[in-house]
């Protein structure tokens, strides 16, 4: 079982059905701990929850299309062996286009009929579970992890080559034999931590490491850090003491703790950050925005590069089809302020915000720690920073 991509996350956030089509989203959850996954119960739950789409619907075309999608899905559950907590499936039977992907974590159960994927679940746990690159290290041997989604893989492990060998002697020989020792071990340390710093280069590229934690001795990961490049000195997020011997699960435990408090302090910095800059913005020139109203108007102008949400906000809304504006309310006669269309009315107008920065390339920080999520909301609720 692989962890999800970047690049994945990126290519479904921009998916989207042409005219007359739909895309079916499917998440079930296949932990063997939760009682209706048991004995095949997911099935169930499917049948359940594509029964309730098929009858919400109301376009005959679109329930025609649903059909075809919806056979697709459970064709692909019924064949399938379980390798993970989670599996998720994207169809559009007649586009050509299909994805399926286990995951090692619990997603709820979920079904959506939709002009895009449904990606919000795994936009969730991408958040929880950051790419996280493990190294940990002495002067003989290094290993390199990747941690994401609660999953955490080994992908590399180096030894230091050539083996130091001694040969003992008496007098002042020996102490001379002793000075060369140590010189070419310090010489032979050197070159096996530059090599590790280039197979941590490689890693970060290869898997989309998003911060890195450095572990092992302390006088090893301090040298290690000092012969970075810049480009991967700037993920580092923290050293921790560890033997290298430490069995790869054990590490996460001891690096989780590390990363949450980083992560705290980060997300208290960024709401700062845009709380003082939508209060200094000038009137022609705003660099953020506060507000659900004003980072609407700002995501409908396609101005937003990164939004930031509290944790588990969500708010009604108004969504225009005709020329696609969102909207936190609706004018008297419900129609639409920019072309007079017909306004449709939303359940969680937020995520439909959310989507929309992210086909338009932007970010989404969802603020989870309790003082930074508490501040947002009382300022915000929602925030976000502008092109």
């Amino acid at each position: 079982m692989k962890a999800l991509h970047p690049s994945a996350l990126e290519s479904l956030a921009r998916r989207r059905a042409p005219e007359g089509s739909w895309i079916l989203s499917v998440y079930l959850n296949l932990d063997p701990q939760v009682r209706a996954s048991r004995r095949g119960a997911h099935k169930l739950v499917l049948e359940q929850m594509l029964r309730d789409l098929e009858a919400a619907l109301e376009d005959p075309q679109a329930a025609e299309h649903f059909q075809e999608d919806a056979e697709w899905v459970r064709n692909q559950v019924s064949l399938h062996i379980p390798r993970g907590k989670s599996l998720v499936l994207f169809c559009d039977i007649s586009e050509g286009y299909t994805y399926h992907e286990d995951l090692p974590v619990r997603l709820p159960n979920g079904a959506w009929y939709e002009r895009r994927p449904y990606i919000r679940p795994l936009l969730d746990a991408w958040k929880e579970y950051e790419r996280t690159g493990i190294v940990v290290v002495d002067r003989e041997k290094a290993r390199l992890l990747v941690a994401s989604m609660g999953e955490v893989e080994e992908v590399e492990e180096a030894f230091q080559t050539p083996a130091v060998r001694h040969r003992s002697t008496a007098g002042t020989d020996h102490m001379r034999s002793q000075m060369v020792f140590q010189r070419r071990a310090a010489t032979w340390s050197h070159w096996f931590l530059k090599e590790v710093a280039d197979s941590l280069h490689d890693m970060i590229e290869e898997h989309g490491i998003d911060r890195v934690v450095l572990a092992g001795p302390e006088e090893v990961t301090a040298e290690l850090k000092r012969i970075l490049p810049k480009g991967v000195l700037a993920r580092v997020a923290a050293r921790v003491r560890a033997p290298v011997a430490t069995k790869a699960r054990d590490l996460m435990d001891m690096v989780t703790p590390v990363l949450r408090e980083l992560d705290a302090a980060r997300e208290k910095d960024l709401v700062a950050e845009c709380i003082t800059s939508a209060r200094k913005a000038q009137a022609e020139s705003p660099k953020a925005v506060l507000g659900l109203d004003a980072v609407l108007d700002a995501v409908n102008q396609g101005r937003v590069y990164q939004i930031l949400v509290p944790t588990g906000f969500s708010a009604s809304g108004w969504h225009c089809p005709a020329c696609d504006v969102l909207l936190d309310h609706a004018p008297a006669r419900e129609t639409c302020p920019y072309c007079s269309g017909s306004l449709q009315e939303m359940d969680d107008v937020v995520w439909a915000a959310c989507d929309r920065v992210l086909a338009m390339g932007g970010k989404v920080e969802e603020i989870g720690a309790d003082g930074a999520k508490e501040t947002l909301r009382k300022d915000g609720p929602l925030g976000a920073f502008l092109r």
